[in-house]
Order: structure tokens, then C-alpha cells, then sequence
């Protein structure tokens, strides 16, 4: 099991250099890293990379099945070439999400059935995992409400998996977004253990006061920065509602030989600044040795 994070948060303090995240992942103890949409994909350079600190896995998150269907193509187009990318510098893993269609699940009405986007998801990751298949990739599927994405709770992760039994579909297990939807945290890890095969490490903290003021609909969070009526934010491990000795004895019953833990900084207070990003994964790094 290696230990590495996401780029991402290197890249919106805007450095994209993959190799100076490289260098500074080795010199802090990290196994790994996990390879954003930011960071550009050039193989001569990951040729260079790839031998000291590998990538675990490539992410990238969109809506697959967006309503325009040329932009459902380019999407998905691109996430293909992507997956051809990882092959090459020896990734295991794609993640990635659904998209939602907005048509389907999203009435004008109000409110929202992931369950209508269903079948379109089900036509769209049956060619995904196909050609993950033929990479020798496992695709991933993240449980992050963003980017309009049905794979956001076990009762749709049961639908998906019923019709799609393949165990070259997986998931990458990220329980920051369960905390704020109210959705167990551990449980799942028991239930979903032989497809869990990548775990985001991020913490989730909940403001009960603000939200007893604003209400669950007024859902103001943010990537980055924080919003005065944010009633939930993500944190560094540590600092949200997760017990993560509880959370780490879980993830140490979990068989994937597959299984890396990236942590996926998204804390206003360590973010849009390297020397803030590395501080941050430094922190979590010491902390995540004392649960370990």
C-alpha cells in the first residue's frame, strides 16, 4: 500500500511542473502521486518521472454524458486518451466519474433523481471499462458529487455493480463527500471491499450552527476558498468528523493489491500557494503515521 497525493493541489497554486512536484514527493517520504487533468501530459518528461516516483493513477472527472452530445464525445474521447496515456507510463488505475444528465435528473421542478441518468451511465461505462480492459487499467469510479456524477452512494454504486459485475470497475473511495451528504463513512468499506482499490484522503467538517441557520439547500462550498455561509468544508485529515484510527482499521482489512492512499488536499487554509500545499501535506503525512 504506497502512499501519495493528487496534483491537483499543486496546480491551483499554479505549479504544473511535474517534475519539481516529483522531486519534492520524494524528498517528503511519498511513494507516489496521482496524476490530475493540470498537469501537462508530456512522455518524454514521464519517461524521466515515472522511473523515480510512479503514478498511481490518472484522474479525470466530467460529465460523460452531458445533454450536448458533442461535448459527451469530446469528454469522453478525452478521458479514452487519457487511459492510453496511463497505460503507457505504467498506471494501474483510472479514476474518474459518471456525468448526470441534466435533462433526466434534473427537473426544472427542482430537486434531483441520479437514478433517471441510469442507463445512459450504464452505455457509457460498459465502453469505458472495455477499453480499460484492453489497457490493463482498472477503472475507478469517485464518489464526488462535483462534476455531475451519479456514483455518489452505495445505493447507486449497488445499481451500477448489478449491472455491471465486471471487477475491472472499481471505486475510488473518497469519505469526505459521505460525511456532508449524512452517509455512513465505514460501513461501505466493509460492503464495497474487493472494488475499493484507490482511497482519497481528505476530512470533511461540519458547522451545525451555520447549518441550522441556511438549511441543507444552500450548499455554498467550495474547491477553494470559503464562503460566510458554508456549512461544511473540507479539511486536512484530523481537523473534520472522521475517526480516522477507526477509518484506517478499515482500511487495512481491504485486499486490493491495487490499494494506494492519495491524499487529496482541498483545505482552504493550505491551498493557492506551493509552500501552503506542501505545509499541508507535510501535516497530514505525520498524521497519517500515528493511524497507521
Amino acid at each position: 500500500m504506497r502512499i501519495g497525493f493528487h496534483t491537483n493541489a499543486y496546480v491551483w497554486s499554479g505549479v504544473t511542473d511535474i517534475v519539481r512536484i516529483a522531486r519534492w514527493a520524494r524528498e517528503s517520504g511519498f511513494d507516489c502521486v496521482e496524476l490530475g487533468p493540470g498537469i501537462p501530459l508530456e512522455r518524454e518528461t514521464f519517461a524521466r518521472v515515472s522511473g523515480e516516483l510512479p503514478v498511481a493513477a490518472m484522474i479525470y472527472c466530467r460529465n460523460f454524458i452531458d445533454d450536448d452530445q458533442e461535448l459527451a464525445a469530446r469528454e469522453q474521447q478525452e478521458l479514452f486518451r487519457r487511459m492510453e496515456f496511463a497505460s503507457e507510463i505504467g498506471a494501474k488505475k483510472m479514476i474518474c466519474s459518471t456525468g448526470i444528465s441534466k435533462r433526466l435528473s434534473i427537473p426544472d421542478a427542482g430537486g434531483c433523481d441520479p437514478t433517471k441518468s441510469l442507463e445512459p451511465v450504464l452505455e457509457f461505462l460498459h465502453r469505458a471499462v472495455d477499453r480499460a480492459k484492453e489497457l490493463g487499467l482498472v477503472l475507478c469510479l469517485e464518489n464526488c458529487p462535483m462534476y455531475r456524477n451519479i456514483a455518489t452512494s452505495p445505493y447507486l454504486w449497488e445499481l451500477i455493480f448489478r449491472n455491471i459485475p465486471d471487477q475491472a470497475l472499481g471505486l475510488c473511495y473518497d469519505a469526505s463527500h459521505f460525511v456532508w451528504q449524512f452517509i455512513d463513512v465505514y460501513e461501505p468499506m466493509e460492503h464495497y471491499a474487493d472494488r475499493i482499490h484507490h482511497i482519497h484522503l481528505k476530512d470533511t467538517r461540519l458547522y451545525m450552527d451555520k447549518l441550522g441557520q441556511v438549511g441543507i439547500l444552500h450548499n455554498t462550498a467550495k474547491e477553494r476558498g470559503f464562503d460566510e455561509n458554508q456549512w461544511w468544508r473540507h479539511t486536512v485529515i484530523g481537523n473534520g468528523e472522521i475517526n480516522w484510527h477507526r477509518f484506517m482499521e478499515a482500511v487495512k482489512r481491504l485486499p486490493s493489491p491495487l490499494l494506494d492512499l492519495s491524499f487529496e488536499q482541498e483545505d482552504c487554509r493550505y491551498e493557492c500557494d506551493p509552500e501552503k500545499v506542501r505545509r499541508g501535506l507535510d501535516l497530514q503525512m505525520r498524521r497519517l503515521r500515528t493511524y497507521l
